[in-house]
């Protein structure tokens, strides 16, 4: 675990590094926009967390929940993109007394619909700016995004007709079907905890595509909500693809170049932000995270 955390420390001070100018800018951001840009990431645990608890009927504290998905953050540094945190989650759901079935499926219910969610915000988001970047005269935005989300359809259609691609993706999505649509049919009875979970699912991305826009405010941009959030949205999705810890060089290159088409900034000054966001999302609760999961094994929750 300590020889992936140093990996990615590694990795992620030699692209900060790649330009000069870009790491001086970032030395010299903004005091009180880089402040809230950490209060938007701080935020982001507390709504996870009822984002988690929210398909789980069985009462599960909240403080405990809530450094479980702290936790989180480190173990994504040395398990697989995604499953790290699934796993985490339903560790601690078996600590708590309930049957594998149920806790697989409150889990994998929560993810699938946080995905659903994810996909709904990003059209939303893509109309809403309408393709088009800041520059009005220059296309090369939209075919960009365009692009990106040409590699997401062509990649789906990759593991729905290559055979052997197909078996690895649906070993990878049954734990978050499997009996997650039987969970979701049960929380029915349970509305007040299933508003809660959609809610806490919805405002997840909001409050990191928050972050990364008061990054881009801390470097001395002002650019609209919305192009923010396409950036956040449709960059994370592609870049979490590369097989690295975080995503580390896949989230950044896609994000700062889905920005740079959206905003109409050049890809040096879009990745800038894009780096000051990743610093505080992934390397500011790596040590916090560490010492979160360390505190829940000791007291036997995991």
């Amino acid at each position: 675990m300590v020889a992936g955390a140093l990996v990615f420390a590694a990795l992620l001070y030699t692209q900060a590094a790649l330009d000069r100018n870009e790491y001086g800018l970032l030395l010299g951001s903004d005091p009180g926009w880089a402040l809230l840009a950490v209060l938007a990431m701080v935020l982001s645990y507390p709504v996870a967390t009822l984002g988690f608890l929210g398909f789980v009927p069985e009462r599960i504290g909240f403080a405990r929940a809530g450094l479980a998905q702290l936790a989180g953050s480190f173990v994504r540094l040395v398990a697989p993109s995604g499953l790290g945190g699934m796993a985490l989650n339903t560790r601690l759901l078996l600590r708590a007394g309930i049957a594998p079935g149920p806790a697989a499926s409150s889990v994998g219910a929560g993810q699938l619909v946080g995905l659903l969610l994810h996909l709904l915000q990003l059209g939303f988001f893509l109309w809403l700016t309408g393709f088009h970047p800041d520059q009005k005269s220059d296309h090369t935005g939209e075919l960009v995004v365009l692009g990106c989300v040409g590699v997401l359809l062509a990649t789906v259609l990759v593991l729905l007709t290559v055979p052997r691609w197909r078996r690895w993706a649906l070993g990878r999505l049954r734990p978050l079907t499997e009996g997650s649509v039987t969970r979701l049919r049960d929380l029915a009875r349970h509305p007040r905890h299933l508003t809660v979970g959609v809610l806490g699912q919805l405002l997840i991305s909001m409050t990191l595509a928050s972050c990364l826009y008061c990054c881009m405010r801390a470097m001395g941009y002002e650019p609209r909500f919305a192009t923010v959030a396409v950036a956040f949205l449709l960059g994370n999705a592609v870049g979490s693809a590369v097989p690295t810890p975080g995503g580390v060089g896949g989230v950044e290159a896609a994000t700062a170049e889905v920005l740079s088409a959206t905003t109409g900034l050049g890809y040096a000054q879009a990745l800038g932000p894009v780096v000051l966001f990743r610093l505080i999302t992934v390397v500011l609760p790596v040590l916090p995270g560490w010492a979160a999961l360390g505190l829940l094994q000791r007291r036997q929750v995991l």
